[in-house]
């Protein structure tokens, strides 16, 4: 079997988080667009506020666009990665912490803080705050709480965490479980994923793809569609238009430019990718009038 090459892995990202206050922060982070060489895993909470800017994440199987005012929910089951839209940057702070060891206090508390449930195909990772106010603002508070460094700080995190988590609890829908056996599969089509997401402009061959993962053609398709719930085209097609959406509404670019940039060679064939996608056409994504959602 051929070697998986370094570039393409998961990394594990431990958070060094103190005993006794069991939450860090990362004031003022800008993410650049570049290649996405690597996902990583933390063994915490990872929540985030994009102050500025816009672009798309990855998150296990799902293709997510963000933009300002989006808040980041991703539990430590979840291997991710962001980029930011071509030509562009933006500025978010992060958070991290183990909201059971920061928050709980009795047994029954544990089950409510445990952010391992919220995963999945169908877990929003990304929260916007027209269909997520609460959780937005509490999590931008957080992140002002630490700024702000006032008098019983941490008393007051300790609280807005415990908040965010009763929320989400409320809120939460059937997710899909995301069991050893999945994790495992999800890690060994790591590379083809990145792959893609680093040259998402560019088309790709699947027997290339296959090679990265050390898997025959056959085997790559059957594990990519078991595990990812569809083709390789499929998920790089759609990794090119959420990416060309993020872009009509945070860009002045011609449609046209928008379509060449994420790698469509005419201008027909991104329209009607796109109206497939998102049951109205470019324009009027353009102008506010979506009839889904990203």
């Amino acid at each position: 079997m051929q070697k998986r090459s370094s570039e393409f892995e998961i990394k594990f990202v431990p958070m060094r988080l103190n005993r006794s206050f069991p939450i860090i922060i990362d004031q003022l982070y800008f993410q650049p667009d570049r290649p996405i060489t690597f996902l990583h895993v933390h063994d915490c909470l990872e929540l985030g506020y994009c102050f500025s800017g816009r672009g798309v994440f990855l998150v296990g199987e799902k293709v997510l666009p963000y933009q300002a005012g989006d808040m980041v929910f991703i539990n430590q089951t979840e291997a991710h990665l962001a980029r930011s839209a071509p030509g562009t940057n933006s500025e978010w702070s992060w958070v991290y912490c183990d909201p059971i060891r920061l928050v709980g206090h009795r047994e029954e508390n544990m089950s409510d803080l445990d952010p391992s449930p919220f995963r999945g195909a169908d877990f929003p990772n990304i929260m916007n705050a027209s269909a997520h106010p609460a959780q937005v603002r509490i999590v931008l508070r957080i992140i002002e709480e630490f700024r702000e460094n006032a008098p019983g700080k941490e008393s007051a995190i300790r609280a807005l965490v415990w908040e965010l988590m009763t929320l989400m609890q409320r809120e939460k829908k059937s997710t899909q479980e995301f069991g050893l056996t999945a994790r495992q599969e999800y890690a060994r089509l790591a590379p083809a994923l990145q792959m893609m997401a680093s040259n998402y402009t560019q088309p790709l061959l699947a027997s290339s793809l296959a090679r990265s993962c050390g898997l025959s053609e056959v085997h790559f398709r059957r594990l990519f569609l078991r595990t990812i719930g569809c083709s390789p085209r499929a998920y790089w097609n759609s990794l090119r238009i959420r990416m060309a959406a993020s872009l009509l509404r945070g860009t002045t670019r011609s449609i046209q430019e928008i379509g060449l940039d994420v790698g469509f060679e005419t201008l027909s064939s991104f329209n009607r990718l796109f109206l497939a996608h998102f049951k109205v056409s470019p324009r009027k994504w353009r102008n506010g009038l979506e009839s889904g959602g990203l």
